[in-house]
């Protein structure tokens, strides 16, 4: 009873891995960032199981005891450096998605070689920590704080790749990322405070709960390919604005050729010239609107101001001076409609589109001029 009290969060948190882990199982589509995840949470998950087993097998008195004592206590030196290791292989990968450049790094795992050749020298030569072969009481060793030392410049390089890279991935990845990493830091000081407390390997399932929650389930309401709002979002806001009766503006775009990049130059690039087209159309109206894609090369924007016309010469400066060709030679077409009382959400858009249409064939009027 007294180990159940002493252990009770990571009884929890080993019933949190346990669900997640199950319902990661569930999933039948499979992606490498997943995988690494499940990885990272039975690394965790043997972790929580092995911590409290140190502490057991401590002083106890009975055949074996002492080589279950020093075993379970080289695992829980062990298994630390292997979790930074797959969480730097996420980060990694979240970034470069390149599943040969994870394997080429051994998988971050140069901290894990490191640490299991000190814990051999530390069978002859006690630097991590001993374990008394009378008393099997366990004792630290004069090199344990090199331990934490490993670990922490593990997540400090963590950090500077993300930083550096940082135009690769949005503002919330890297705050989300900063979350994720603050949470094992937190632990780990924790630990290092008061050895009782026992929330390192908590915080792992913590940084694992951000990682899965939102970074690798989509949110229903966005879109997958460009991360803005999707067609169902749309839907519910604009029938939302025009319940609230309040003034906006429904802008929809429609870009042109498009077809005809995809068919000469391959979806690859299409997908490049949207995820553009939506990145500045989300740099356009991010103050005090919201972009959404409809669907294929169609997207939309609602605005609470009057300076419609203003926005979209914004939008043409971002896409000029993209260093994507065919997204700097992108042009588009669109539709504007202010909300008046008494329009109905099918009507507004009805509207809209039909503006967008009119001035996609004169544009096309002016090009065959």
């Amino acid at each position: 009873m007294r180990y159940l009290i002493q252990f009770q969060i990571n009884i929890f948190a080993l019933a949190v891995l346990g669900v997640l882990l199950l319902f990661m199982h569930s999933m039948h589509i499979r992606t490498f960032s997943g995988v690494l995840i499940r990885r990272v949470s039975l690394a965790a998950a043997v972790a929580i199981i092995d911590e409290p087993l140190t502490w057991i097998f401590d002083r106890a008195q009975f055949p074996g005891a002492y080589f279950l004592e020093y075993g379970t206590n080289v695992l829980l030196f062990l298994i630390g450096p292997v979790i930074g290791g797959l969480l730097m292989s996420y980060v990694d990968y979240r970034l470069f998605h390149d599943t040969r450049r994870i394997r080429k790094l051994w998988y971050y795992q140069g901290a894990s070689l490191l640490t299991a050749l000190l814990l051999l020298i530390n069978i002859g030569y006690p630097v991590y920590f001993s374990v008394n072969r009378q008393t099997n009481g366990y004792g630290s060793g004069p090199w344990k704080m090199l331990h934490y030392v490993i670990l922490a410049s593990l997540y400090a390089y963590m950090l500077f790749l993300i930083l550096r890279h940082r135009k690769r991935t949005s503002p919330k990845e890297i705050a989300l990322y900063s979350i994720f990493l603050f949470f094992p830091i937190i632990g780990m000081v924790t630990q290092l405070i008061d050895s009782r407390v026992h929330f390192s390997w908590t915080s792992i399932v913590l940084a694992v709960l951000v990682m899965y929650v939102f970074l690798e389930t989509v949110p229903s309401h966005v879109d997958y390919l460009t991360s803005l709002y999707n067609r169902r979002s749309f839907d519910s806001h604009l029938k939302y604005l025009v319940q609230d009766g309040k003034p906006f503006g429904l802008l929809v775009f429609d870009l042109n050729s498009f077809k005809q990049i995809n068919d000469r130059f391959g979806h690859k690039i299409g997908d490049e010239v949207l995820v553009g087209f939506a990145s500045a159309l989300r740099q356009t109206f991010s103050r005090d609107g919201i972009a959404a894609r409809l669907g294929g090369d169609e997207f939309a924007a609602f605005i609470h101001t009057t300076d419609q016309d203003e926005r979209v010469a914004k939008l043409q400066r971002l896409l000029a001076t993209s260093k994507h060709k065919h997204i700097r030679n992108l042009n588009f077409s669109y539709g504007f409609v202010a909300y008046e009382n008494g329009m109905t959400d099918e009507t507004l858009y009805t509207i809209a589109d039909s503006n967008m249409y009119a001035c996609k064939r004169m544009m096309k009027q002016q090009m065959q001029r």
